[in-house]
């Protein structure tokens, strides 16, 4: 399977950094896969819809994901490359190099 990534928008403060697009096989794209940025580094968050459940607990349940270990771990490392490359060009475009 071919998995190719591309990064909508990135964000400079909070938890979500980018926003991307995964398209399989040249045939399906998914759009709102999120790269996140958590307590042990980056995660790739799948789309996902939020409801309530019969207690009134506020539940999310993905719209997609990858069915085994090959294809989310495929996917991940597109994704992240893909968050990676973007947020290196980024940091090259800052006049004064990075800031800390």
């Amino acid at each position: 399977m071919t998995i190719t990534a591309k990064v909508q928008k990135t964000f400079d403060n909070g938890k979500v950094k980018a926003i991307c697009d995964v398209t399989l096989d040249g045939s399906f794209t998914v759009h709102g896969v999120k790269v996140i940025e958590g307590e042990r580094g980056l995660f790739v968050s799948m789309p996902n819809t939020v409801y309530t459940d019969k207690n009134g607990d506020k539940k999310y349940q993905d719209v997609f994901h990858p069915v085994n270990a090959d294809a989310r771990k495929a996917l991940i490392d597109t994704v992240t490359k893909a968050y990676e490359q973007v947020a290196q060009s980024q940091e090259e475009e800052l006049p004064f190099g990075p800031q800390m």
